[in-house]
């Protein structure tokens, strides 16, 4: 639904949108709420090539809209975050250089909305880039929580096989025979445009697995790993 207004709003605005800031907060940006409004408004920031201000705009009402959500400040003229009397830089988590290289914290941003008592204290000493601190933070989490990571189980694995799009299901099933694999690999192999499918493959897992599970896919380095703990299980599920 946002994403349409927000699209509507740019074909008749165009440019003159800049000028809409208060008007893309109220109707747009402020009422963002669930994963499913930020993954709706987030794809199509990716889909979608605007002039490069049009661009930061946008994405800087995203970023506002979805860490207001998570109850930590932003400052944009400052480029921090800001909680209680601490603040944390921008170039620290890369978030003023673009959609492609600000677009895997967000997803894991996203992510955290499924908890809804989220300690925001825990979740800002962990961005922040004070080892010292992210440490701390870890034990008191150790102290205070059984951290488990839940299992999948077959009949599980196959809910979210039936769950994906074919064309997902395909990258699953290119995974899983790969075991791992670049993206610019994935990219040539699967024909994609550009890494954006890649990422879009992986988010679309991600979206529908339980937040709880442990992950199918991991990232790192510029590849993709499978997990291989489900990697056979998969294998006879994607045939």
């Amino acid at each position: 639904m946002y994403k349409e207004i927000l699209k509507t709003l740019y074909s008749f605005l165009g440019n003159n949108i800049m000028n809409e800031e208060e008007k893309l907060k109220v109707e747009i940006f402020d009422k963002l709420n669930s994963k499913s409004d930020f993954y709706e408004i987030l794809d199509f920031l990716k889909s979608e090539t605007f002039p490069k201000e049009i661009d930061n705009k946008f994405l800087s009402l995203f970023i506002i809209s979805l860490f207001n959500r998570l109850r930590i400040s932003v400052d944009f003229e400052k480029k921090i975050l800001i909680y209680g009397n601490e603040k944390i830089n921008f170039d620290i988590l890369e978030l003023n250089k673009g959609i492609l290289k600000t677009e895997p914290l967000l997803i894991e941003l996203i992510e955290l909305l499924d908890y809804g008592n989220l300690p925001t204290e825990y979740l800002f000493g962990i961005l922040s880039n004070d080892i010292a601190k992210r440490i701390r933070v870890f034990k008191e989490l150790i102290g205070t929580s059984k951290i488990t990571d839940e299992k999948w189980s077959e009949e599980e694995l196959k809910g979210l096989v039936n769950s994906l799009t074919d064309s997902t299901r395909e990258f699953l099933r290119y995974m899983v025979k790969k075991g791992k694999s670049s993206k610019e690999e994935i990219m040539k192999d699967l024909q994609l445009k550009d890494t954006r499918s890649v990422s879009a493959f992986t988010s679309a897992i991600s979206r529908n697995s339980p937040s709880k599970k442990e992950r199918i896919l991991f990232g790192e380095k510029g590849k993709i790993y499978i997990n291989e703990e489900y990697r056979e299980i998969l294998k006879r599920l994607l045939l």
